[in-house]
C-alpha cells in the first residue's frame, strides 16, 4: 500500500478570530458576540503560544497560505494583528509571495476599524487578499438576515477597499427571505461596479444551532432558487469562471487557501474552535480546538489540552473524505494526487470511480477525473457513491 507522501503536501494556516459585533440568525459559524474588547489582547498572546507549539512539529515544512477568519477579524486593533502576523514568520517558514487573506465585514461602527488607516495597515503587515461579507447589496435582504450593516456602508467600504487592494473576494448569498429576481439583478448590478477578482456566492440554507432554525423564515421556492442560480451563473460567464462549487474567479485569482482544502492539503487551525488536518504515515489526524472562546483562552492559560483528535486510518474512510473535498473542483484529479494525499491504492477502489462513471455523474481524461456538469450540479449525489460500506 502506498504511504502518504508528507513532503509533497502543501500546508496552511487557519487563525480562528471569533468574535462579531453581532451573531447573524442564519450563521453556524463558531462566532459569538463581542461585549468586551479587553481580553482581544490576551487572546492573541494565546494564539501566539498555540502558534509556537505547533512550529516545533512543522519546523521543516513551509506555510503556502495563511487566513485570517471569523467572526469579524477586523474587530481586532491593528496593532494586534501586526503581531501576530511577525510571530507567525518568526515561528513557521513563509515566502514573501505567500497568499495571506484577512477577512473584513463592511459597517459604519467606529470599532469594526475600516478605515483608510486600517486597510493601509493590513497592507504594509503583508496582507495581499482580503474578503468582503456583503451578502447583499439590497438593504431589505441585509435586514431580513441580520446584517448590521446597510448597503451605503457597504459602497463606502468597497470604494476605499479598491483603492488599496487588487484582489479581493466578495462573499454574496441568494435565496434570501423576500428576495426576488429582481433583487437579484440588482445585487449582479452593483457588484459588477466593483469587478471583484473572485466572488463567492453561497446559497442560504437553514443549520441547526440557528436563530432561524427556531424561528424559520419564509424562503424563495425551490423553483425561484434555480431561476437565481442559472442568472447568476448566466450573469459571470463572460469575465468569470466557475471553478469550485460556489466560487467564481477572475485569471489566475483562485482562493489558494482553499484550494490547499480541497486538493486534501494539510492545514494548521489556531484559535478557538479551529480545525487542523495533519498527513502522518499511515494515516490522517483530524484535530478541532474547542469552539468556546473563554474556555479555550481559560485552557490556554492552564497549559491544559484546548483540542480533540481523531485518527483516520488508511482506507474507505479516509477515500470519502478526500471526494468530499476534490469534487468541489472542476479540475478534477490525477490518480497519482489520490494516492499522494491519502496513501490508498488507487486500484483498491476503482470500481467506485467505475460506478460513477457509469452514472455520468464523473468522466475520465486518461489519469484525470473530473466532475461531469450532471454531477457537479448533483454533487451530493456523486459523493454518496463514495460512502464508507
Amino acid at each position: 500500500m502506498p504511504i502518504i507522501k508528507i513532503d509533497e503536501i502543501p500546508l496552511s494556516l487557519y487563525i480562528h478570530l471569533p468574535w462579531c459585533e453581532k451573531k447573524c440568525p442564519y450563521c453556524d459559524f463558531n462566532s459569538h458576540t463581542r461585549y468586551d474588547d479587553s481580553f482581544f489582547e490576551e487572546y492573541i498572546n494565546l494564539l501566539i503560544s498555540e502558534l509556537e507549539t505547533w512550529s516545533l512539529v512543522f519546523i521543516k515544512r513551509g506555510i503556502s497560505t495563511i487566513y485570517f477568519g471569523g467572526g469579524t477579524p477586523n474587530l481586532f486593533p491593528l496593532v494586534l494583528i501586526k503581531k501576530l502576523l511577525d510571530k507567525i514568520t518568526k515561528y513557521l517558514k513563509a515566502d514573501n509571495d505567500t497568499e495571506i487573506t484577512f477577512e473584513m465585514n463592511p459597517g459604519n461602527s467606529e470599532l469594526a476599524n475600516t478605515s483608510r488607516h486600517y486597510l493601509n495597515g493590513l497592507k504594509k503587515c503583508g496582507v495581499n487578499r482580503i474578503s468582503v461579507g456583503v451578502q447583499s447589496f439590497n438593504n431589505e435582504c441585509l435586514e431580513a438576515i441580520g446584517r448590521t450593516h446597510d448597503s451605503k456602508d457597504i459602497y463606502s467600504f468597497l470604494t476605499e477597499l479598491f483603492d488599496v487592494f487588487s484582489n479581493v473576494n466578495i462573499d454574496l448569498m441568494f435565496g434570501l427571505p423576500g428576495q426576488t429576481k429582481k433583487m437579484l439583478e440588482s445585487d449582479l448590478n452593483s457588484l459588477s461596479n466593483f469587478s471583484p477578482a473572485h466572488i463567492s456566492y453561497y446559497q442560504l440554507t437553514i443549520e441547526p444551532n440557528t436563530l432561524f432554525y427556531t424561528k424559520r423564515p419564509k424562503l424563495p421556492s425551490e423553483e425561484a432558487i434555480w431561476r437565481m442560480q442559472e442568472l447568476i451563473k448566466n450573469f459571470l460567464i463572460f469575465d468569470y469562471r466557475k471553478y469550485e462549487i460556489s466560487a467564481y474567479k477572475k485569471n489566475n485569482f483562485s482562493c489558494c487557501h482553499n484550494l490547499n482544502y480541497w486538493r486534501f492539503g494539510d492545514y494548521i487551525g489556531i484559535g478557538a474552535g479551529a480545525h487542523s488536518k495533519i498527513s502522518r504515515l499511515g494515516f490522517v489526524e483530524r484535530r478541532s480546538n474547542i469552539s468556546n472562546p473563554e474556555l479555550y483562552m481559560q485552557k490556554m492559560r492552564l497549559k491544559n489540552e484546548t483540542h480533540y483528535n481523531v485518527k483516520m486510518p488508511a482506507g474507505e474512510e479516509l477515500l470519502f473524505e478526500y471526494i468530499l473535498n476534490i469534487t468541489r473542483l472542476r479540475e478534477g484529479f490525477l490518480k497519482s494526487d489520490f494516492e499522494i494525499r491519502t496513501g490508498l491504492k488507487f486500484n483498491n477502489y476503482e470500481a467506485k470511480f467505475i460506478s460513477a462513471i457509469e452514472r455520468g455523474l464523473l468522466k475520465q481524461c486518461e489519469k484525470r477525473f473530473y466532475p461531469t456538469e450532471l454531477g457537479f450540479n448533483y454533487l451530493t449525489d456523486l459523493q454518496s457513491l463514495f460512502l464508507p460500506n
